[in-house]
């Protein structure tokens, strides 16, 4: 019975580890994987179908317009004011608006210019979005390497302060010396949970990103640690001119409201409807009209200047937030491209091999203070100094990487090379 006890509980232990499978996932998986399952991406692309039915709408002729009059119709004499007849009659017309002065064709690339919108708003939300994959899957690469490093100096000054305590020599010096093992080692124990608080936000933040379940586990593959050269600023700063899509869609935005300012202008034009018409009434005689019906409006008032001004308006203020936001963006690449090139050059006086040499040399360290060839000091220094050297190295590197994908972000999602 306690043998079945005793397998029953293996199992129910065992059962959430193999609940929470660890995925292995690259980078460039992890991005593809968040575009395409975003949730909230699926809005943008309806936006551009929204934008599509618009702009076929905008091509289109005014509806008809149906008119029907029911009246009486009465004869009367003039010579002697007698009534000869009386009896109904009726009207039927049909009309088709008719505008003129290229309305339709304005209306039609001002929709036009709203699917380009829809578009370069789907594009800037895939870079913004992989840029965000990115930039969280480092992160949480970086918290994992982080804790697990935490936890081997842990782990290390543990085992240590018990081989001391296990050997029960003589003196207070021994028990001093693992007392303070301990405490450094619940030192690391802090930071290897704080990192692991990290790594489960960037997760769960992933995981959002991409439609997944919360509770899933991923852990990131090592990542390419290069950093490439950048051009140089001013062409960087060309570069996104050109290629940014917010002042992309701020020049589209502008370019459409230019249209709604011709479009406002044309409304002093008159519009023409035409159709038949059918007209019969009886009284004396039975009468019968038919023919073509002209109908036009007459812009006496020029009550179309107000919708002129408040277009023009609308038109300076899109050409101010053009010009402010060109000058922002190039304020943005230069800060962004400074802070990556001071991480850059920082990562380049340090050797790639500095934390693992970091981490050779406090196993060495471990067994020189086991043999009694260095003091507990420098023991515990070495220990403090890997876990410093891994976070500097994995922070740095963390920045370094935001600041190339804004880089990035700012020149429309391209790559930048020199």
């Amino acid at each position: 019975m306690r043998a079945l006890a005793l397998a029953g509980s293996v199992l129910i232990a065992a059962t959430p580890a193999a609940a929470q499978t660890t995925n292995s996932i690259t980078l460039d998986a992890l991005v593809q994987d968040v575009i395409a399952n975003n949730p909230e991406r699926q809005f943008y692309q309806r936006q551009i179908e929204t934008a599509g039915v618009e702009r076929n709408a905008a091509g289109r002729w005014a509806d008809p317009e149906a008119v029907v009059e029911f009246g009486q119709r009465r004869a009367q004499n003039l010579a002697n004011n007698a009534v000869t007849g009386e009896g109904r009659t009726y009207a039927v017309s049909v009309v088709q608006p008719i505008e003129f002065g290229g309305r339709i064709a304005l209306r039609r690339a001002i929709a036009d210019r709203q699917v380009s919108l829809a578009r370069i708003g789907l594009q800037q939300f895939d870079a913004t979005l992989a840029a965000r994959a990115r930039s969280i899957g480092y992160g949480l690469f970086a918290a994992d390497e982080k804790a697990a490093a935490a936890r081997e100096v842990a782990g290390r000054m543990r085992t240590l302060a018990r081989v001391i305590v296990s050997r029960d020599p003589a003196g207070p010096s021994p028990q001093l010396e693992a007392a303070s093992l301990v405490a450094s080692a619940i030192s690391a124990e802090r930071s290897a949970a704080m990192a692991d608080a990290e790594a489960n936000s960037f997760l769960y933040e992933l995981n959002q990103l991409r439609g997944a379940p919360f509770a899933a586990r991923i852990r990131i593959v090592r990542p390419d640690m290069s950093l490439p050269a950048l051009p140089a600023g001013p062409l960087l700063a060309a570069n996104a001119a050109q290629n940014n899509f917010e002042l992309k869609s701020l020049r589209a935005q502008f370019e459409q409201q230019g249209l709604r300012v011709d479009l406002a202008k044309k409304a002093r034009i008159p519009i023409i409807s035409v159709g038949p018409y059918f007209d019969r009434a009886r009284s004396d005689i039975r009468e019968t009209n038919y023919g073509v019906r002209l109908s036009t409006t007459l812009p006496l008032w020029n009550r179309q200047a107000g919708d002129v001004a408040i277009e023009q308006g609308r038109q300076a203020q899109a050409n101010a937030t053009l010009i402010n936001a060109e000058r922002r963006i190039q304020r943005d690449v230069f800060d962004q491209a400074a802070q990556y090139e001071a991480k850059r050059e920082a990562l380049t006086k340090w050797d790639g091999e500095s934390p693992k040499r970091f981490a050779e040399a406090a196993a060495d360290a471990d067994r020189n203070y086991r043999l009694g060839a260095i003091p507990l000091t420098t023991y515990t220094q070495m220990q403090q100094s890997y876990m410093d050297a891994v976070n500097a190295v994995l922070d740095t590197r963390r920045e370094a990487l935001e600041a190339l994908l804004q880089l990035r972000a700012l020149n429309g999602g391209t790559q930048l090379a020199r």
